[in-house]
């Protein structure tokens, strides 16, 4: 059987060749062991190095490739630490990522085939390099644990895979979408040139990049990305700790980011912890906040949670104050120049104690204003957006579970199911699914539970198109009692990005989570990943 290397892989041997970070804990032995395997095999296989004193490099390889093949779920430090000697003095290190979608699948098998690394290493000659290889497509759900800084860049832009991420020593990376059309002569193209990136910045290449392949050219226009918040709960002990780094992570999220895409702020409920009015406030200034992030100054979309409306969450509704009225409402919010609707549901209107639920009142509301789409939004891709989420998963995915495992502690992967499905869930779930189902709904977003979640609404309770649900952990991790003794929860912040690309027809959701980085794993924030990409439906 084949050892794996995927694009998890890729971004661990990245990752642990830093000498910056310390070597994590191994979450997924045979995983670990594969990617040693195959990048040993590559190494001997004389793809990384050209030069003369190459045979001893390849004879140390051959033993280290022994070792770990004989040590089975075992820690391999050694052999990374050996690694790192031997890749030090490269200059720069490139990823070659499919896209796994059929219409890429021309370019997938050249990404893929070791006949043609083998041939493109043979042209660079000029500087030490790594060329990272996949071996699989990636998957269209996928746990990326300890992301490498520059492999941000690359999932940021899942959407126009296939695509080459590069990077030099300390500069900042490079994601070049590769052509289905010309492949390789576009990857050609990139390799030969990379050795300008020493004396000329990256942008500079970019451009040059763009000019010759115009079809890879990445707009505003084309890209809708959705930042979805969520259980800020302004007023806790979490949120006046960390607020601030929420701030100061979106603010590095914007300009890192700026001009690939139209940006929105979602934030699903329970913004603050209790409806006081110096809450209030401060909820208040962190709209304002977000609206002067924007880069046209556009208001956040927020929805309300039990704990905007009553005290602790379940005691005593209180009237909403007129900063917040507006948000209570039941309503679709359209985006501006593009064809998207975010249909806005108030589930703690007639909820008790933590559950939630929607009034006959809203479902007629949204439906009244469905009936009479303004000029322009034909056929529009529809979202809804509540705080309490509709229902249970009935199954979770190998790879979320791993995702969760990184990010809510290993005791919680048991009750994970329970958990979500059945704790303060919306009571009127499977009605609300329908009325999606009825409607086009193709993504519901949520929040409530602090879990960060993705997957799918089971087919068998729908008659129409799936419909991709994406939940949202505590923005500013903030975590019930019961689930830090119980639980072990470990992130400290969470928040989601939703990209709609309307050029490839390809919806990206990615769940972001930043563990604590006091204990040792990492002199660099430590970011654990999980990406889920699916078509959009075009009806």
């Amino acid at each position: 059987m084949e050892e794996r290397f995927n694009l998890q892989s890729a971004n661990w041997i990245s990752y642990v060749l830093d000498r910056r970070n310390q070597i994590p804990a191994i979450a997924d032995p045979n995983l670990v062991r594969d990617a040693l395997v195959v990048f040993l095999g590559n190494l001997i296989d004389g793809l990384y190095f050209h030069e003369k004193s190459n045979a001893k490099i390849v004879e140390k390889a051959v033993r280290m490739r022994t070792t770990v093949r004989e040590r089975v779920r075992h820690r391999y430090d050694d052999i990374v630490m050996d690694l790192r000697d031997i890749f030090s003095s490269r200059e720069w290190t490139a990823v070659l990522i499919p896209s796994g979608f059929q219409e890429s699948h021309s370019a997938d098998r050249l990404l893929t085939s070791k006949t043609f690394l083998s041939k493109l290493s043979g042209t660079i000659k000029a500087e030490p390099h790594l060329i990272l290889q996949l071996n699989e497509a990636p998957k269209k759900d996928s746990a990326i644990t300890y992301v490498y800084p520059p492999f941000h860049s690359a999932l940021s832009k899942s959407t126009r895979w296939p695509g080459i991420l590069l990077w030099r020593r300390s500069d900042e990376p490079l994601f070049f979408p590769l052509p289905v059309e010309r492949t390789q002569d576009a990857i050609h193209w990139i390799f030969s040139r990379v050795d300008e990136l020493a004396d000329a910045p990256g942008d500079l290449l970019t451009r040059h990049y763009l000019d010759a392949f115009p079809s890879c050219k990445i707009d505003a226009a084309s890209r809708l990305t959705l930042l979805h918040l969520s259980d800020t709960h302004i007023g806790s002990k979490a949120s006046i700790e960390r607020i601030i780094r929420v701030k100061d992570f979106l603010k590095e999220y914007m300009d890192r980011n700026r001009g690939d895409s139209s940006t929105v702020f979602l934030l699903s409920g329970d913004i603050m912890q209790t409806p006081d009015e110096g809450n209030v406030t401060c909820a208040k200034d962190f709209h304002d906040y977000l609206k002067d992030l924007h880069p046209s100054g556009r208001d956040p979309i927020f929805v309300p949670g039990n704990h905007d409306v009553r005290a602790k969450g379940v005691l005593r509704s209180r009237p909403a104050s007129s900063f917040l009225a507006p948000a209570f409402r039941a309503r679709i919010e359209w985006i501006p120049d593009h064809p998207v609707g975010i249909l806005c549901w108030n589930s703690a209107d007639a909820g008790k104690m933590a559950r939630g639920k929607i009034t006959r009142e809203q479902y007629g509301i949204i439906e009244e204003h469905l009936n009479s789409l303004p000029g322009g939004t034909a056929r529009p891709i529809l979202i809804s957006l509540l705080h309490h989420h509709p229902m249970q998963l009935h199954r979770i995915d190998p790879e979320m579970r791993r995702f969760h495992m990184k990010t809510l502690g290993a005791s919680f992967r048991n009750i994970i199911g329970f958990a979500y499905g059945n704790m303060d869930r919306l009571t009127d779930g499977q009605e609300f699914v329908r009325f999606c189902d009825t409607h086009g709904v193709q993504v519901i977003l949520h929040g409530h539970k602090h879990i960060p979640i993705a997957g799918k609404i089971p087919e068998h309770l729908l008659e129409n198109r799936p419909i991709r649900i994406f939940g949202c952990g505590s923005s500013v991790g903030k975590n019930t009692y019961m689930y830090k003794k119980l639980f072990d929860v470990d992130y400290e912040i969470s928040m989601n990005e939703i990209v709609l690309d309307f050029r490839t027809r390809v919806l990206s959701g990615r769940l972001m989570a930043e563990t604590r980085y006091d204990k040792g794993l990492a002199t660099m924030k430590t970011h654990h990943g999980f990406l889920s990409r699916s078509a959009i439906d075009p009806s």
